[in-house]
């Protein structure tokens, strides 16, 4: 037998025995190590997949608005918007009243508005102004016209003091009360002296005590001149002006 072959022999006859060096606390520590990185990667990919099914699913839980957008990416949206100067009302009212006159009586010329914010619009002969005082309304003015008989204009009032109601129908020929769908009121007064109706007003109540009148006179209310037998404006058009939904006067 030739030495290749002999340790070849002795190497089968040992090959299953630990080395001289085995050490099996070792090998038992190497074994829950590996066990133990084993179990952390399976906790991480499963925590992985629920974040990734979260990711998908939240989306369809949350709120969303009118528009399909999420509630959270826009957090401003359901803050009430801001309000409107009053100037810019007083603009606004102005040229939308002017417009509806304009359309309803077409026989009008140089119809136009000009409104005061926070106080009575005054004559202009008037020789001083009086000052501010605590009922006085949030917008006051005039829609300027011209008919056939001359210039004049409609007063227009915009308050939340309710004494405008309480004085409306004293000594009116005739007054009534007519409820809106909305839940408005409108009243309509008309004043006559012989044969010749010298007032005639439209006052509109909100449900939030804000009111808005106008009212047309046989002179002119902007100047306190150019007196006429009749009323330029009728009670009918005064409360198709004041309940018209294109004119928002709140």
């Amino acid at each position: 037998m030739s030495e290749q072959e002999i340790r070849e022999g002795m190497l089968l006859a040992v090959w299953d025995e630990p080395p001289l060096d085995f050490d099996p606390d070792t090998l038992i520590k190497r074994v829950e190590q590996k066990k133990s990185r084993r179990r952390a990667l399976v906790g991480v990919g499963v925590a992985t997949a629920m974040i990734a099914v979260v990711s998908f699913a939240l989306p369809g839980l949350l709120p969303r608005g009118n528009d399909g957008q999420l509630a959270s990416d826009n957090p401003t949206s359901s803050s009430a918007p801001p309000s409107e100067p009053v100037e810019k009302k007083a603009q606004r009212l102005g040229d939308k009243l002017a417009e509806k006159l304009d359309l309803k009586m077409p026989n009008l010329k140089d119809v136009y508005a000009h409104f005061e914010a926070g106080v009575y619009a005054y004559q202009p002969s008037s020789p001083t102004t009086p000052p501010r005082r605590a009922n006085d309304p949030e917008l006051s003015g005039f829609v300027y016209l011209t008919d056939d008989i001359g210039p004049t204009s409609l007063q227009v009032v915009l308050t939340k003091n309710r004494s405008i109601e309480e004085y409306i129908c004293v000594s009116a020929t005739t007054c009534r009360d007519v409820p809106q769908k909305d839940g408005s009121s409108v009243m309509e007064a008309e004043f006559v002296e012989g044969q010749e109706i010298t007032r005639s007003v439209t006052l509109r109540k909100f449900p939030s005590g804000y009111y808005a009148q106008i009212s047309s006179y046989n002179a002119n209310p902007a100047t306190g001149s150019g007196l006429r037998q009749m009323v330029p404006v009728r009670v009918d058009v005064l409360t198709a002006l004041v309940t018209d939904p294109d004119v928002r006067w709140e």
